[in-house]
């Protein structure tokens, strides 16, 4: 397998981001999140001021990560449709456990991004089966304020495939790996770092 590091595939506002989302379940994430931002006067929200209610469509595909730093980010809340998929239920696991070896820090790096800028992102990524499947997958995370002791932030994420999942639906599955494939960065205001370089899979290669 071979790694390249590439800057963000695309940067810039979230208004702007809006028209490069693949999925219906990370564009309504977005949207209402939109919506939001925008009632808390541009003010990233916390976990408790989250309404629930403007996901509805995205909900079974949306998932509730707690960061801690330097190397956690606990599943906290997964949707059905999200569980279904990957064969398994993530709550309590570390999503960097899903992340290969030489990509871990780059993973950090993007989440502690997101909380601390604060920023959002959009990715593509490759996800590898057990049943020797792989597919694509758009996942897009946006910050929420830590509201507990010993969290940094909250990342809300939606995740859906963009091929078609009725083969993987076939057998018996769990998700074995993630390799992004491209990030974009989503400036909600508070600017993005723009020396951000990801480790990212190179499609081309094995």
């Amino acid at each position: 397998m071979t790694w390249q590091p590439r800057p963000p595939f695309h940067a810039g506002k979230l208004a702007d981001a809006m028209d490069r989302f693949r999925t219906d379940a990370c564009r309504t994430l977005a949207s209402g999140y939109a919506v939001l931002l925008d009632a808390n006067q541009g003010h990233v929200p916390t976990k408790n001021d989250l309404d629930i209610g403007r996901f509805v469509k995205a909900i079974p595909h949306m998932a509730l990560c707690a960061v801690t730093k330097p190397d956690r980010c606990i599943y906290r809340v997964a949707g059905e449709a999200l569980k279904t998929r990957i064969g398994f239920n993530p709550t309590g696991r570390n999503y960097y456990d899903f992340v290969p070896a030489e990509r871990r820090t780059s993973a950090a790096r993007a989440m502690h991004m997101v909380i601390d800028t604060p920023c959002a992102f959009r990715a593509e990524i490759r996800q590898a089966y057990s049943n020797g499947l792989s597919l694509t997958v758009e996942a897009v995370g946006f910050p929420l304020l830590a509201d507990e002791p010993n969290v940094d932030g909250f990342i809300l994420f939606a995740d859906q495939a963009i091929e078609s999942t009725a083969e993987l639906a076939r057998t018996e599955h769990q998700l074995l790996g993630a390799n992004v494939v491209q990030r974009d960065l989503i400036d909600l205001g508070a600017g993005i770092d723009t020396e951000f370089v990801d480790m990212t899979w190179d499609a081309n290669t094995t």
